[in-house]
């Protein structure tokens, strides 16, 4: 009996030969279940953070400050427009804007950026820190909260403050963790795309605000 070698088409699965037992009907419908049903890791990575908004900074791309108008940075790992971007070495970044405090920020198709404001000029930008210069130098950095982050906070005195959260974005959710005595609970709104609104029992009152 000859024997008939088939690759399956949605992935590629190379289904048993024939011609060697009795049982060639089952065997040829399990691979077809499993050629139609089986998930690669290909099908499943960012369904979630795109739908969802979870666009930002992961791990590492860390700031730091430089005699040039150009920061240091090092390799790290983001998401945006809900696609994960992994550089193994430090990436490349343009100059940043002279004598001002900017935000830098990555796009998937544009790549790396400056602007003035805190949120991107598109959904989905992945915010990587705050880059302050003077005429000639990056003097200060400050890195952005990542996707699963905390900020933490401390009141100056009883009532209402505001705090950035550095996500780049609007807060899928935020949930107060305490750190000293008194409370500290959200106003209405609680947040928006820049900063978290919150309210103090007394000064000095210290949280941790975990955003996502």
């Amino acid at each position: 009996m000859a024997v008939t070698r088939t690759v399956l088409p949605r992935k590629g699965l190379i289904q048993s030969q024939h011609g060697l037992t009795s049982y060639e009907a089952d065997q040829d419908q399990n691979w077809a279940l499993l050629d139609a049903n089986v998930a690669f890791m290909s099908d499943l990575p960012l369904t979630p953070f795109l739908e969802l908004g979870f666009d930002g900074l992961i791990s590492g791309f860390v700031l730091s400050p430089s005699s040039t108008l150009v920061p240091g940075i090092t390799a790290g790992v983001l998401y945006a427009q809900g696609a994960g971007y992994a550089a193994a070495t430090a990436p490349t970044l343009p100059p940043a804007p002279v004598s001002q405090t900017s935000y830098l920020f990555y796009n998937s198709v544009n790549g790396f950026y400056y602007q003035s404001g805190a949120v991107g000029a598109t959904t989905g930008d992945a915010l990587i820190g705050v880059v302050t210069t003077s005429a000639s130098a990056v003097i200060a950095v400050q890195q952005a909260t990542p996707i699963f982050g905390g900020v933490g906070v401390v009141s100056s005195a009883p009532g209402s403050f505001t705090v950035p959260h550095l996500l780049g974005r609007v807060p899928v959710c935020a949930v107060i963790q305490m750190t000293s005595g008194g409370a500290i609970w959200f106003q209405t709104p609680s947040y928006d795309g820049t900063n978290l609104y919150l309210v103090a029992s007394d000064t000095a009152v210290t949280g941790r605000v975990i955003v996502w």
